[in-house]
């Protein structure tokens, strides 16, 4: 499954992610390269599905 994530808010050093295809999940991650594995574990840990389920892409 693909998901997209988008940076909601920034502020005092943390990314509050969204992700479109899961409007109820939410994930935190300190930069922009930590982005895809937080949304991965985040995703884990909602659907209770593996993290290699996930593939996430970043929109800017």
């Amino acid at each position: 499954m693909i998901l997209t994530a988008q940076i909601k808010k920034a502020a005092d050093g943390w990314l509050d992610l969204r992700v479109i295809e899961m409007p109820d999940l939410e994930a935190h991650a300190r930069n922009v390269e930590d982005i895809p594995d937080a949304v991965r574990d985040a995703a884990e840990r909602l659907t209770r599905r593996p993290g290699h389920d996930f593939d996430v892409e970043v929109s800017y």
